[in-house]
Protein backbone atom coordinates (compact mmCIF):
# COMPACT_ATOMS: atom_id res chain seq x y z
CA UNK A 1 0.00 0.00 0.00
CA UNK A 2 1.06 3.43 -0.79
CA UNK A 3 1.58 5.52 2.75
CA UNK A 4 3.19 8.64 1.08
CA UNK A 5 0.86 11.37 2.46
CA UNK A 6 0.54 15.25 1.68
CA UNK A 7 2.53 17.56 3.90
CA UNK A 8 -1.17 18.98 4.75
CA UNK A 9 -2.06 15.44 6.15
CA UNK A 10 -0.93 15.88 9.93
CA UNK A 11 -2.45 19.46 10.24
CA UNK A 12 -5.53 18.46 8.58
CA UNK A 13 -5.59 15.50 11.05
CA UNK A 14 -5.06 17.71 13.80
CA UNK A 15 -7.62 20.03 12.68
CA UNK A 16 -10.61 17.09 12.64
CA UNK A 17 -9.10 15.89 16.37
CA UNK A 18 -9.75 19.24 17.44
CA UNK A 19 -13.23 19.34 16.37
CA UNK A 20 -14.24 16.20 17.59
CA UNK A 21 -12.78 17.11 20.75
CA UNK A 22 -14.86 20.47 20.65
CA UNK A 23 -18.10 19.02 18.91
CA UNK A 24 -18.77 15.88 19.42
CA UNK A 25 -19.42 13.48 17.05
CA UNK A 26 -19.65 15.27 13.13
CA UNK A 27 -21.15 13.99 10.27
CA UNK A 28 -18.59 14.58 6.70
CA UNK A 29 -20.37 17.39 5.40
CA UNK A 30 -20.07 19.08 8.95
CA UNK A 31 -16.34 18.61 9.13
CA UNK A 32 -15.71 19.67 5.55
CA UNK A 33 -17.84 22.80 6.29
CA UNK A 34 -15.54 23.82 8.46
CA UNK A 35 -12.05 22.80 7.51
CA UNK A 36 -12.93 24.67 3.70
CA UNK A 37 -11.48 24.41 0.90
CA UNK A 38 -9.97 20.69 1.04
CA UNK A 39 -10.80 17.72 -0.96
CA UNK A 40 -13.25 16.01 -0.03
CA UNK A 41 -11.78 12.07 -0.41
CA UNK A 42 -8.47 13.48 1.50
CA UNK A 43 -10.68 13.88 4.47
CA UNK A 44 -12.60 10.86 3.83
CA UNK A 45 -9.26 8.80 3.82
CA UNK A 46 -8.06 10.92 6.91
CA UNK A 47 -11.47 9.70 8.59
CA UNK A 48 -10.98 6.34 7.73
CA UNK A 49 -7.81 5.47 8.47
CA UNK A 50 -6.22 7.58 11.27
CA UNK A 51 -6.83 5.22 14.24
CA UNK A 52 -7.69 8.46 16.25
CA UNK A 53 -11.38 8.73 15.05
CA UNK A 54 -14.26 5.91 14.85
CA UNK A 55 -16.63 5.37 12.49
CA UNK A 56 -20.38 5.06 12.93
CA UNK A 57 -22.80 4.61 9.75
CA UNK A 58 -26.03 4.46 9.58
CA UNK A 59 -26.91 4.29 5.93
CA UNK A 60 -28.66 1.59 3.89
CA UNK A 61 -26.84 0.40 0.90
CA UNK A 62 -28.98 -0.43 -2.34
CA UNK A 63 -28.10 -0.94 -5.77
CA UNK A 64 -27.99 1.35 -8.49
CA UNK A 65 -27.40 0.57 -12.23
CA UNK A 66 -25.16 2.74 -14.42
CA UNK A 67 -24.28 2.76 -17.77
CA UNK A 68 -21.34 4.83 -17.53
CA UNK A 69 -19.77 1.60 -15.94
CA UNK A 70 -18.33 -1.12 -17.55
CA UNK A 71 -20.75 -3.94 -15.76
CA UNK A 72 -23.55 -1.14 -15.07
CA UNK A 73 -23.87 -1.92 -11.68
CA UNK A 74 -22.83 0.66 -8.22
CA UNK A 75 -24.20 0.78 -4.95
CA UNK A 76 -26.06 3.84 -3.26
CA UNK A 77 -25.66 5.95 -1.16
CA UNK A 78 -22.41 6.93 -2.78
CA UNK A 79 -19.04 6.40 -1.02
CA UNK A 80 -18.93 10.23 -0.71
CA UNK A 81 -23.01 10.67 0.08
CA UNK A 82 -22.40 8.19 2.64
CA UNK A 83 -19.52 10.01 4.17
CA UNK A 84 -20.96 13.57 4.09
CA UNK A 85 -24.80 12.46 5.27
CA UNK A 86 -24.60 8.89 6.94
CA UNK A 87 -21.35 8.30 8.62
CA UNK A 88 -20.44 9.92 12.40
CA UNK A 89 -16.67 10.78 13.06
CA UNK A 90 -16.29 10.74 16.36
CA UNK A 91 -13.47 10.00 18.64
CA UNK A 92 -13.04 6.83 20.86
CA UNK A 93 -14.46 8.05 24.47
CA UNK A 94 -17.40 9.67 22.19
CA UNK A 95 -18.74 6.37 21.93
CA UNK A 96 -22.04 7.15 23.70
CA UNK A 97 -22.28 10.14 22.16
CA UNK A 98 -22.64 8.80 18.61
CA UNK A 99 -25.28 5.83 19.08
CA UNK A 100 -27.52 8.77 20.52
CA UNK A 101 -26.65 10.93 17.53
CA UNK A 102 -26.79 8.09 15.26
CA UNK A 103 -29.80 7.28 16.39
CA UNK A 104 -30.94 11.15 16.11
CA UNK A 105 -29.65 11.30 12.42
CA UNK A 106 -31.34 8.03 10.96
CA UNK A 107 -34.32 9.84 12.23
CA UNK A 108 -33.80 13.34 10.35
CA UNK A 109 -33.23 11.34 7.38
CA UNK A 110 -36.75 9.18 8.05
CA UNK A 111 -38.89 12.17 8.33
CA UNK A 112 -37.62 13.65 5.39
CA UNK A 113 -38.26 10.19 3.23
CA UNK A 114 -42.13 10.63 4.95
CA UNK A 115 -42.78 13.99 4.16
CA UNK A 116 -41.58 13.49 0.66
CA UNK A 117 -43.71 10.36 0.61
CA UNK A 118 -46.28 12.38 1.78
CA UNK A 119 -45.71 15.05 -1.18
CA UNK A 120 -46.03 12.32 -3.77
CA UNK A 121 -49.61 10.93 -2.20
CA UNK A 122 -50.14 14.91 -2.39
CA UNK A 123 -49.37 14.55 -6.00
CA UNK A 124 -51.89 11.64 -7.12
CA UNK A 125 -54.58 13.41 -4.84
CA UNK A 126 -54.12 16.69 -6.80
CA UNK A 127 -55.20 14.47 -10.25
CA UNK A 128 -58.77 15.39 -11.28
CA UNK A 129 -61.14 13.24 -9.17
CA UNK A 130 -62.36 11.49 -12.66
CA UNK A 131 -58.74 10.30 -12.99
CA UNK A 132 -58.12 9.41 -10.04
CA UNK A 133 -61.32 6.92 -10.03
CA UNK A 134 -59.81 5.44 -12.67
CA UNK A 135 -56.30 4.55 -11.85
CA UNK A 136 -57.33 3.46 -8.38
CA UNK A 137 -59.68 0.64 -9.93
CA UNK A 138 -57.59 0.12 -12.82
CA UNK A 139 -53.64 0.85 -11.51
CA UNK A 140 -51.56 0.95 -8.71
CA UNK A 141 -48.87 3.28 -7.99
CA UNK A 142 -45.51 3.13 -6.21
CA UNK A 143 -42.46 4.69 -4.93
CA UNK A 144 -38.84 3.86 -5.00
CA UNK A 145 -35.42 5.35 -4.39
CA UNK A 146 -34.01 6.11 -1.47
CA UNK A 147 -37.49 7.17 -0.21
CA UNK A 148 -38.48 3.20 0.29
CA UNK A 149 -34.95 2.91 2.34
CA UNK A 150 -35.74 5.76 4.55
CA UNK A 151 -32.51 7.70 3.36
CA UNK A 152 -33.91 10.33 0.98
CA UNK A 153 -31.88 13.80 1.87
CA UNK A 154 -32.40 17.47 1.42
CA UNK A 155 -29.26 18.89 -0.09
CA UNK A 156 -30.56 21.83 -2.48
CA UNK A 157 -29.80 21.06 -5.93
CA UNK A 158 -30.35 21.56 -9.23
CA UNK A 159 -32.64 19.96 -12.10
CA UNK A 160 -30.64 18.68 -14.86
CA UNK A 161 -30.50 20.87 -18.18
CA UNK A 162 -32.52 23.47 -15.91
CA UNK A 163 -33.25 26.64 -13.89
CA UNK A 164 -34.63 24.93 -11.18
CA UNK A 165 -33.03 24.63 -7.51
CA UNK A 166 -35.58 21.46 -5.35
CA UNK A 167 -34.72 20.18 -2.10
CA UNK A 168 -32.63 16.65 -2.10
CA UNK A 169 -34.26 13.49 -3.63
CA UNK A 170 -36.14 13.19 -6.10
CA UNK A 171 -39.77 11.64 -6.25
CA UNK A 172 -40.02 8.95 -8.81
CA UNK A 173 -43.37 7.73 -9.01
CA UNK A 174 -44.70 4.24 -10.81
CA UNK A 175 -48.09 3.76 -12.35
CA UNK A 176 -48.57 0.22 -13.91
CA UNK A 177 -52.32 -0.39 -15.48
CA UNK A 178 -54.30 -2.80 -16.51
CA UNK A 179 -55.50 -3.27 -20.81
CA UNK A 180 -58.80 -1.55 -19.66
CA UNK A 181 -57.31 1.95 -19.44
CA UNK A 182 -57.27 3.32 -22.86
CA UNK A 183 -54.34 4.99 -24.87
CA UNK A 184 -56.26 8.24 -25.19
CA UNK A 185 -56.98 8.31 -20.86
CA UNK A 186 -53.01 7.80 -19.87
CA UNK A 187 -52.00 10.25 -22.83
CA UNK A 188 -54.58 12.69 -20.91
CA UNK A 189 -53.67 11.81 -17.23
CA UNK A 190 -49.60 12.15 -17.99
CA UNK A 191 -50.47 15.58 -19.36
CA UNK A 192 -52.05 16.51 -15.93
CA UNK A 193 -49.49 15.04 -13.78
CA UNK A 194 -46.62 16.67 -15.88
CA UNK A 195 -48.39 20.20 -14.63
CA UNK A 196 -48.64 18.92 -11.03
CA UNK A 197 -44.39 18.22 -11.53
CA UNK A 198 -43.87 21.68 -12.91
CA UNK A 199 -46.35 23.03 -10.00
CA UNK A 200 -44.16 20.94 -7.30
CA UNK A 201 -40.78 22.53 -8.89
CA UNK A 202 -41.71 26.24 -8.68
CA UNK A 203 -44.25 26.18 -5.91
CA UNK A 204 -41.22 28.07 -3.30
CA UNK A 205 -42.93 26.03 -0.59
CA UNK A 206 -42.51 22.75 -2.42
CA UNK A 207 -39.38 22.85 -4.48
CA UNK A 208 -39.47 18.82 -5.11
CA UNK A 209 -38.68 17.30 -8.28
CA UNK A 210 -41.11 14.54 -9.42
CA UNK A 211 -40.40 11.48 -11.96
CA UNK A 212 -42.89 9.42 -13.05
CA UNK A 213 -43.89 6.95 -15.97
CA UNK A 214 -46.97 4.92 -16.65
CA UNK A 215 -46.95 1.41 -18.50
CA UNK A 216 -49.27 -0.94 -18.99
CA UNK A 217 -48.94 -4.14 -16.51
CA UNK A 218 -48.18 -6.37 -19.79
CA UNK A 219 -45.01 -4.75 -20.36
CA UNK A 220 -43.82 -4.33 -16.11
CA UNK A 221 -44.29 -8.06 -16.16
CA UNK A 222 -42.06 -8.27 -19.55
CA UNK A 223 -39.23 -6.18 -17.91
CA UNK A 224 -38.82 -8.54 -14.75
CA UNK A 225 -36.71 -11.05 -17.59
CA UNK A 226 -34.48 -8.45 -16.34
CA UNK A 227 -32.08 -8.82 -19.80
CA UNK A 228 -31.42 -5.15 -20.80
CA UNK A 229 -30.14 -2.58 -18.55
CA UNK A 230 -34.37 -0.87 -18.85
CA UNK A 231 -35.24 -3.91 -17.85
CA UNK A 232 -33.03 -4.39 -14.71
CA UNK A 233 -33.59 -0.85 -13.95
CA UNK A 234 -37.76 -1.08 -14.16
CA UNK A 235 -37.37 -4.42 -11.96
CA UNK A 236 -35.16 -3.12 -8.85
CA UNK A 237 -37.82 -0.16 -8.80
CA UNK A 238 -40.78 -2.72 -8.38
CA UNK A 239 -38.18 -4.89 -5.93
CA UNK A 240 -37.31 -2.19 -3.90
CA UNK A 241 -40.94 -0.12 -4.04
CA UNK A 242 -43.36 0.97 -1.34
CA UNK A 243 -46.67 0.83 -2.52
CA UNK A 244 -48.65 4.30 -3.29
CA UNK A 245 -52.13 4.24 -4.76
CA UNK A 246 -54.50 2.08 -6.43
CA UNK A 247 -55.20 -1.37 -6.72
CA UNK A 248 -53.43 -2.92 -4.06
CA UNK A 249 -54.09 -6.56 -5.10
CA UNK A 250 -52.63 -5.75 -8.26
CA UNK A 251 -49.27 -4.33 -6.86
CA UNK A 252 -48.97 -7.45 -4.54
CA UNK A 253 -49.57 -9.86 -7.98
CA UNK A 254 -46.42 -7.67 -9.45
CA UNK A 255 -44.34 -8.02 -6.23
CA UNK A 256 -45.10 -11.75 -6.11
CA UNK A 257 -43.82 -11.89 -9.75
CA UNK A 258 -40.24 -10.98 -8.69
CA UNK A 259 -39.97 -14.06 -7.07
CA UNK A 260 -41.45 -16.48 -9.67
CA UNK A 261 -39.23 -15.36 -12.46
CA UNK A 262 -36.29 -15.31 -10.71
CA UNK A 263 -35.47 -11.78 -10.47
CA UNK A 264 -35.18 -11.13 -6.87
CA UNK A 265 -32.36 -13.86 -6.97
CA UNK A 266 -30.30 -11.84 -10.27
CA UNK A 267 -31.27 -8.51 -8.52
CA UNK A 268 -29.43 -10.01 -4.84
CA UNK A 269 -26.67 -11.47 -6.62
CA UNK A 270 -25.80 -8.14 -8.41
CA UNK A 271 -26.13 -6.42 -5.18
CA UNK A 272 -23.28 -8.83 -3.97
CA UNK A 273 -21.25 -7.81 -6.82
CA UNK A 274 -21.68 -3.97 -6.39
CA UNK A 275 -20.97 -4.48 -2.74
CA UNK A 276 -17.46 -6.56 -3.99
CA UNK A 277 -16.81 -3.58 -6.13
CA UNK A 278 -16.96 -0.70 -3.61
CA UNK A 279 -14.79 -2.73 -1.42
CA UNK A 280 -12.27 -2.85 -4.14
CA UNK A 281 -12.59 0.79 -4.80
CA UNK A 282 -11.83 1.77 -1.04
CA UNK A 283 -8.92 -0.63 -1.15
CA UNK A 284 -8.03 1.13 -4.55
CA UNK A 285 -8.08 4.62 -2.79
CA UNK A 286 -6.09 3.32 -0.25
CA UNK A 287 -3.07 2.21 -2.34
CA UNK A 288 -3.06 6.18 -4.11
CA UNK A 289 -0.80 9.07 -2.64
CA UNK A 290 -2.72 12.07 -1.49
CA UNK A 291 -0.94 13.47 -4.40
CA UNK A 292 -2.91 10.53 -7.00
CA UNK A 293 -6.23 11.22 -5.41
CA UNK A 294 -6.27 14.71 -5.95
CA UNK A 295 -5.50 13.94 -9.30
CA UNK A 296 -8.95 12.90 -9.66
CA UNK A 297 -8.30 9.44 -11.33
CA UNK A 298 -11.91 8.69 -13.23
CA UNK A 299 -12.46 5.48 -12.16
CA UNK A 300 -12.20 6.27 -8.53
CA UNK A 301 -14.33 9.44 -8.79
CA UNK A 302 -17.04 7.39 -10.58
CA UNK A 303 -17.65 5.34 -7.48
CA UNK A 304 -16.88 8.02 -4.71
CA UNK A 305 -19.48 10.47 -5.85
CA UNK A 306 -22.30 10.43 -8.45
CA UNK A 307 -22.03 13.20 -11.42
CA UNK A 308 -24.98 14.99 -9.67
CA UNK A 309 -23.31 15.09 -6.48
CA UNK A 310 -20.17 17.01 -8.02
CA UNK A 311 -22.18 20.00 -8.25
CA UNK A 312 -23.49 19.34 -4.35
CA UNK A 313 -20.44 18.74 -3.06
CA UNK A 314 -17.20 19.93 -5.10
Amino acid sequence: MNQTHSPQRAELESRIRDLLAERGPMIGKEILAELGDVSSMIVWKICRSSPQFRLKNSARYYLRYDITRDNQLRLSPSILRNFMSFTLVHLADQSVRAVERSILLSNHHRLISMKKLQFARRAILALKPETRAVLQDHACAFIAGDISYFLAHDEPRRVNNTDFMVKGSDIDIVFVHTPQVSVDFVRAAEDEFTKIKFQYLKDPAITQEIDFIFKPVSRMIDQLGYKSIAEKIASKILYESSYLFGSLEMYDAMTKQLKLFGTEGKIDRDFETALRERQETIRKIFSFSDEQVLAKDPEVQSLFYFSQERLEFE
